[in-house]
């Protein structure tokens, strides 16, 4: 298993500078006149981080910086590195699977990033996207002032189900959606007929998509 400090040793040898090494940077300060956090979970988790081109994860606590589309991988010396999603084949914190696409292939509502795993079958995924931007909020009280405002950021969640030909297609926790997405798969819309529930929650519906997926053909365009 790879380790973190493989972040910073050149290829060709030697030892890379602090501020600077193949892609990885020095992760930057919190910007403090933003309220809210970057991250996706503000804690370190146990992660895995596997990078374009390599065969080895490396091992290290990890944040995903879903403003910035940055995973930071935790050093031993207590610092942190930055390394860009376009850089990450995919990454896992604790027990949650990250996979990222090249933007090219991304949906535009999307905007690049990671998307999480939550349902994984041989012919479709389940994936949720999380973003968050700078808005302006105002402060509390002065809901009428546009002068009192703040800078904050907000989180935006995107579902999609990503089939094995490459294709996204955006959906909501419902059951309903996930029937117009099986549009073309009669035996696997019998299947989810038979399934109780309104598929309201991250579990169901991926429990759903799950249970679906073996009865699933590659769709027609």
């Amino acid at each position: 298993m790879a380790q973190i400090s493989d972040l910073h040793t050149d290829p060709r040898g030697g030892t890379l500078n602090d501020r600077f090494a193949l892609g990885y940077f020095m992760a930057p300060r919190a910007n403090e006149s933003v309220q809210g956090s970057v991250f996706l979970m503000p804690a370190w988790a146990p992660g895995q981080l596997l990078l374009n081109g390599n065969s080895k994860p490396i091992e290290a606590p990890l944040k995903y910086d879903v403003h910035n589309q940055e995973v930071r991988a935790k050093r031993p010396n207590g610092d942190s590195v930055a390394v860009s999603v376009t850089k990450v084949k995919e990454f896992t914190l604790a027990t949650r699977r990250f996979v990222c696409y090249p933007a090219p292939t991304l949906p535009t509502e999307v905007g690049g990033g990671c998307g999480e795993v939550l349902a994984d079958g041989t012919h479709a995924q389940l994936l949720k996207f999380v973003r968050k931007t700078i808005v302006k909020q105002a402060t509390q009280g002065s809901a009428y002032a546009s002068s009192s405002s703040v800078d904050a950021l907000e989180a935006q969640t995107a579902y999609y189900l990503r089939w094995a030909d490459g294709r996204f297609v955006p959906m909501r926790l419902k059951r309903g959606s996930l029937e117009q997405a099986l549009a073309g798969q009669p035996a696997a819309l019998a299947a989810l007929k038979a399934r109780k529930g309104n598929l309201g929650s991250e579990a169901d519906m991926a429990a759903a998509v799950v249970a679906i997926d073996p009865l699933l053909t590659a769709p027609t365009r």
